[in-house]
């Protein structure tokens, strides 16, 4: 039996529904998104605030100032409110599932995991950082050809809350020059760590902020079989699910999930606003 990981009760006293699927040896928990990852307006806060959307339609706030520090990604669960809704609009209630990958393009890894992601018909993102894909254009080439959507990582990793909204800027544009055409309009702010500084200076190059509402804690040393458990706990209508294509533990989880996943019935996507088309 896998280890399951625990949702926080929605705010409104709902609880959530969760349902094991056992197949083979993989237990996958289904039901709701954690309610970290879900919009909170019911707690809102004064303060910074940054509001995305398109014009002519209701523009969503996003509290950026809150649930992007340094103690949310201690939990390994960054959460600004308003977040989701603003880059995914209504939850789905389908069996889709976003794997996102972090840190690449890395060759003899990224090129394996884009061949085994082939083999199931699954589609994912990937969040490259911008000096690894200035040095590996050509799997940047590959990841865009195989249809997978790619989003901005910056061009270093910083931790982006550090520095002047300036050099924020300058490490996004440097890593939108290195991906070219291949760049979608979103980005993933390294190590989760986000502001409205940071939220702003995206926003005002066309790339949505996407966080995360699962991880597999794969920056850490852990067995394949621990990082698989993870997937599985992960497993939910709708997970926006964090890992690296850099962890070769990783992408042998991420095999072993992929059949377990298509025998549930789920559709692995890309996210839509990473998508160029």
């Amino acid at each position: 039996m896998w280890p399951m990981f625990r949702a926080r009760p929605a705010r409104s006293g709902a609880a959530l529904r969760v349902a094991a699927v056992l197949s083979g040896v993989v237990g996958l928990v289904l039901g709701a998104v954690p309610a970290d990852a879900a919009p909170d307006p019911g707690n809102a806060v004064r303060g910074p605030e940054v509001a995305v959307g398109r014009p002519g339609r209701d523009r969503p706030v996003v509290q950026w100032d809150r649930g992007g520090g340094p103690r949310q990604m201690a939990r390994g669960l960054p959460s600004p409110p308003g977040w989701y809704v603003a880059a995914f609009g209504t939850r789905t209630p389908s069996k889709v599932l976003y794997l996102t990958f972090d840190d690449g393009p890395v060759p003899g890894r990224t090129d394996g995991l884009l061949r085994l992601l082939d083999r199931y018909d699954a589609t994912a993102t990937f969040f490259l950082v911008g000096y690894r894909a200035a040095a590996n254009s050509g799997l940047v080439r590959q990841i865009a050809r195989r249809g997978h959507a790619i989003g901005n990582h910056t061009y270093t990793h910083p931790r982006l809350t550090d520095l002047s909204s300036g050099k924020v800027a300058n490490e996004l544009r440097r890593t939108t020059r290195a991906l070219g055409s291949a760049q979608g309009g979103c980005m993933r702010p390294p190590f989760g760590l986000i502001n409205s500084t940071v939220a702003r200076k995206a926003l005002d190059q066309g790339l949505q902020p996407i966080m995360w509402t699962n991880h597999i804690e794969d920056w850490r040393t852990h067995s394949v079989a621990w990082h698989t458990a993870r997937l599985g706990a992960a497993t939910k209508p709708g997970a926006v699910i964090l890992a690296h294509d850099t962890n070769p533990r990783s992408i042998k989880a991420v095999a072993r999930m992929l059949p377990e996943w298509k025998r549930a019935g789920y559709q692995l996507k890309a996210i839509p606003a990473c998508r160029t088309t």
